[in-house]
Parts: structure tokens; sequence; C-alpha cells
């Protein structure tokens, strides 16, 4: 028999579940043709986001600031 403390457990993890399936993960491609953190033009046109990896990390590093 399931006391008070399962019971909550197991809303909270159908709570989380329905949050964590409704965030939208997916990251659009770069269409621009350029760095999305310094803005140079990136010479490979198959939707990178960054041009090197230096930007890439910066970039991140930011992001996960805010």
């Amino acid at each position: 028999m399931a006391d008070e403390v399962d019971l909550a457990n197991d809303e909270l993890e159908k709570q989380l579940k329905r949050t964590l399936d409704s965030v939208n993960t997916e990251v659009p491609k770069n269409e621009t043709g350029r760095c999305v953190w310094c803005e140079e033009p990136i010479k490979e046109k198959d939707g990178r986001r960054w041009c090197s990896l230096e930007c890439r990390k910066d970039h991140e590093l930011y992001a996960n600031k805010l």
C-alpha cells in the first residue's frame, strides 16, 4: 500500500514528464551564413551556427549564464 509520500512522488514525476515533453529542444539551422556569436561569414553553407569551436564555447557559456 502506497503512503502519501509515494503518491506525491508519483504525481511529481508525472508533472515533470509532462513539462519536459512540452519543451521544444529543436535548434533551427543557421540560414544567414554568419556565425551566431561573432557574425563572421561561415565558409561552409551547411547550416552551421558557429564559425569555430571557440565561438561555440563562448556562446554556450553566455547562454548558460542566462
